[in-house]
């Protein structure tokens, strides 16, 4: 796992929204046929939750069918907070962090976290690794980032993280990535 630190926050740009990629390919005969790649976003089943469920730690929410429908609008966030302002995440060339302000889970420190630096708040998933915990002494909840709406997606560099009243779950185009939320985690 690559270790970066945040850049000073706050700095959200809204760079635009990401479209559909168009792949020309020649067959034969000197014709050109015109292939249309639709981006799909994928992630992870979310994850049962039996103690209340919900981003926010209350309410009793639960996983429906809107939670796992693909989001209505794919946005390019350099950072971002949930509606909640709970969970506060940064994007930048595919990597991916987020960090609860309040969580009832416990993670790992990281084995080569130094002594100084904090762990167990946040996690994070680099363009093609896998997913682990952070270990830094930065945060990236930032309470003037742009707010993430619920059913929304942010993509950076292959990596999309998509906001659900469950929780935050980013995934890299290698499918590896985290669901983070008040009452739990989970790394794939």
């Amino acid at each position: 796992m690559r270790r970066r630190p945040v850049p000073g926050l706050p700095c959200a740009a809204v760079f635009g929204t990401v479209l559909a990629l168009l792949v020309l390919a020649g067959c034969g005969g000197g014709s050109t046929t015109t292939v249309t790649e639709e981006r799909t976003v994928t992630e992870a089943a979310p994850q049962t939750e039996t103690s209340g469920g919900g981003e926010t730690g209350g309410g009793g929410e639960t996983t429906g069918a809107a939670e796992s429908e693909a989001p209505a609008e794919l946005l390019a966030l350099e950072s971002f907070q949930s509606p909640s302002g709970n969970i506060g995440c940064v994007m930048i060339d595919g990597y991916a962090r987020c960090d609860a302000a309040k969580h009832a889970w416990a993670a790992p420190r990281p084995a080569d976290c130094p002594p100084q630096s904090d762990a167990g708040q946040g996690l994070e998933v680099d363009a093609s690794g896998a997913a682990g915990v952070v270990c830094a002494g930065d945060t990236t909840l930032s309470t003037s980032a742009p707010v993430l709406e619920y059913g929304t997606a942010s993509e950076s560099g292959g990596t999309v993280c998509v906001s659900r009243k469950a929780g935050t779950t980013c995934t890299n185009a290698a499918g590896h990535g985290f669901t983070v939320s008040a009452e739990s985690y989970r790394l794939f």
